[in-house]
């Protein structure tokens, strides 16, 4: 091979690698155009109107007076079926029960004329109704004396199947972060004003450590706007976080202690009788309200929880 040949190849390797290079270099900086960032979807928020119209007339004022036949049996059906569901529940738990005797009076007496109120902790999803398991069948299966509850209306109330559900197992639609004045808590109160029976969960979700969060306020406004005083009877449980803990496996499970314990009514006339002499303000009053009835489930967790260990 002459020299002319080796230089001829050589020029030629160098332009294939000069090439190369200029064409790394130019991808290596050649302007890029990004791509849009994914923005995650974010549903709106849900808010009153969200609810089913047909299922939002009930809770909007004027509430029904009374409802018709066809929907008493399908309430009766749904409330008495989630009744024996959580009566089979506690049956297979390792259940103790306390002050239920003089709860159950309460509920039962004919003369009554104060509705009721019961607040609670709020230890798992399966809270109710399954804890309501322990009451008789006759109450179960009474949706004039079982209780109505207030719940998430952006879990119970997105489909019109599941809002018929829930409106017939006597659940009242709230909307989260929606505060205190909506109509779901006027409904409330005007369901303890005909006698009838709340159940609330203060600390407006699942909490399962062993000290309760700050209970939120709509529990004190439902007290200072109420026409007659309610009973308001305080309840502490535990062991439902065994049974259905809020992470990891999605079953339920049975044979777990579970202790229910039903307190005295609430003595909170005092708080109101300063507020309406003008020595409390709303707000004042509101906080008084809640702390007091914060209190009252702490006792009796104090009172019992050396009993269920």
């Amino acid at each position: 091979m002459t020299r002319y040949h080796i230089f001829r190849l050589t020029r030629t390797k160098l332009g294939v690698a000069s090439s190369l290079a200029f064409g790394a270099t130019y991808l290596y900086y050649k302007p890029r155009t990004n791509p849009p960032p994914v923005v995650p979807y974010i549903p709106p928020p849900f808010v009153w109107e969200s609810i089913p119209k047909p299922i939002l007339k009930r809770f909007t004022l004027p509430h029904p007076e009374q409802n018709g036949f066809i929907w008493n049996i399908c309430s009766t059906a749904v409330v008495g079926t989630a009744g024996l569901l959580a009566k089979g529940f506690m049956n297979l738990s390792q259940t103790k029960v306390y002050g239920l005797d003089k709860f159950q009076t309460i509920i039962d007496d004919p003369h009554r004329k104060r509705g009721v109120i019961t607040v609670s902790n709020h230890k798992s999803v399966l809270d109710d109704p399954f804890l309501w398991g322990v009451l008789p069948l006759k109450t179960l299966f009474s949706i004039h004396k079982m209780r109505w509850v207030l719940g998430a209306a952006d879990i119970c109330y997105t489909s019109i199947f599941k809002s018929y559900f829930f409106v017939f197992g006597q659940t009242i639609p709230t909307i989260r972060g929606a505060g205190i004045y909506q109509p779901g808590v006027d409904f409330a109160i005007d369901k303890v004003n005909k006698g009838g029976w709340i159940h609330i969960y203060p600390e407006a979700k699942v909490v399962q450590e062993d000290e309760m969060i700050r209970f939120k306020w709509g529990v004190g406004r439902i007290l200072m706007d109420m026409d007659h005083e309610p009973l308001v009877i305080p309840i502490w449980h535990k062991g439902m976080h065994l049974a259905k803990p809020l992470y990891g496996t999605k079953l339920v499970h049975l044979n777990k202690p579970i202790t229910l314990v039903f307190g005295d009514p609430v003595d909170y006339a005092d708080i109101l009788t300063e507020w309406r002499q003008g020595k409390l303000t709303r707000e004042e009053a509101r906080v008084r309200l809640t702390e007091r009835l914060y209190k009252a489930i702490e006792d009796l967790q104090s009172q019992y929880d050396d009993v269920v260990e």
